[in-house]
């Protein structure tokens, strides 16, 4: 079996090193290096950096459309594509070459999920659980037939950063599953139900920023769900401070209490009053500072009861 393997960021380098144990990768397309730190460097993507250790050929087109990338893929005779957060769509010119066709690593239970950053909707939205998906590419984002899929269980308090740990190991085993499935003819494709799906797009800044008035749940999930990019943002003294870490509390804030408004616990405790309910604050990061845990916040900043973070 001769893999062609597109990829940019570092879960694509781990699957990427995890299928090189056992099948051939003949070429790899990753996105252009991207300048990077204060110099603004040409920095190559994680699995360029793996690429060139294991003398793989690097292909770095700036349009996948482009004839000549078509004629350089013929050339490496692959019988499968594998495709891991590469960062675009792959053409129909390019994913009906092989003779297994294309396969994508989703993190997500397809049809739920399509599109970008899954695992953060799926956090931000509360969900109890998620999961994985080996779909076969076609011309609809994320629409393709499913390979393999497997779910996982969110427990209330685990952060993005978190689920990816538990996903990448799993993602990686599933793709060699189902590339070893596919070469002995024993998997059997699934169409998805259509009428299920759901989209999630981009998050950006304004996503990020914790709005007071939502529930504490709400907020909470918001936060673990951006933990740790781009994390989630408030203002306090008129300055961005990021929040890290949350839970819902049922502690009893005073009567009236203006949602965003701070108030101090014994054991210096801080809790936030929200639209619904108040939220516990355990880790922080005020404007220009390193993350810091509440009563280190407290210490340094001396909130007074009733001052508040705006949204």
């Amino acid at each position: 079996m001769r893999s062609g393997f597109f990829g940019t960021p570092q879960i694509a380098a781990y699957c990427l090193e995890e299928i090189l144990k056992e099948y051939t990768v003949s070429c790899v397309v990753t996105s252009p290096d991207k300048p990077a730190g204060r110099g603004r460097k040409l920095t190559p993507s994680p699995v360029k950096e793996l690429s060139l250790t294991r003398n793989i050929p690097v292909l770095q087109p700036q349009s996948l459309k482009d004839q000549s990338l078509h004629e350089q893929m013929k050339e490496f005779e692959c019988d499968l594509f594998i495709v891991v957060a590469y960062g675009k769509i792959i053409p129909g010119m390019l994913f009906d070459m092989p003779r297994y066709g294309t396969i994508n690593l989703h993190p997500s239970l397809l049809p739920l999920y399509r599109g970008a950053a899954p695992i953060q909707w799926a956090l931000i939205n509360g969900e109890k659980k998620t999961g994985i998906t080996v779909q076969r590419i076609n011309e609809e984002l994320d629409a393709g037939e499913i390979l393999l899929q497997d779910s996982i269980d969110i427990p209330i308090d685990t952060t993005a950063g978190e689920l990816y740990d538990i996903v990448l190991p799993k993602g990686a085993a599933m793709l060699l599953k189902t590339i070893a499935g596919l070469q002995d003819n024993t998997i059997t494709p699934e169409p998805q139900d259509h009428l299920q799906a759901t989209y999630c797009g981009k998050i950006d800044t304004e996503t990020a920023r914790i709005d007071w008035n939502n529930t504490s749940m709400e907020i909470h999930n918001l936060v673990r769900g951006l933990n740790p990019r781009p994390v989630a943002w408030t203002t306090f003294r008129d300055k961005k401070i990021k929040i890290w870490r949350t839970m819902p509390v049922e502690d009893t804030l005073p009567e009236k209490s203006t949602p965003g408004s701070i108030h101090i616990f014994p054991g210096k405790r801080l809790i936030a009053q929200t639209g619904s309910g108040s939220l516990e604050i355990f880790q922080l990061q005020p404007e220009t500072k390193k993350s810091m845990d509440s009563r280190s916040f407290l210490n340094g900043y001396h909130p007074g009861e009733g001052e508040v973070f705006s949204s």
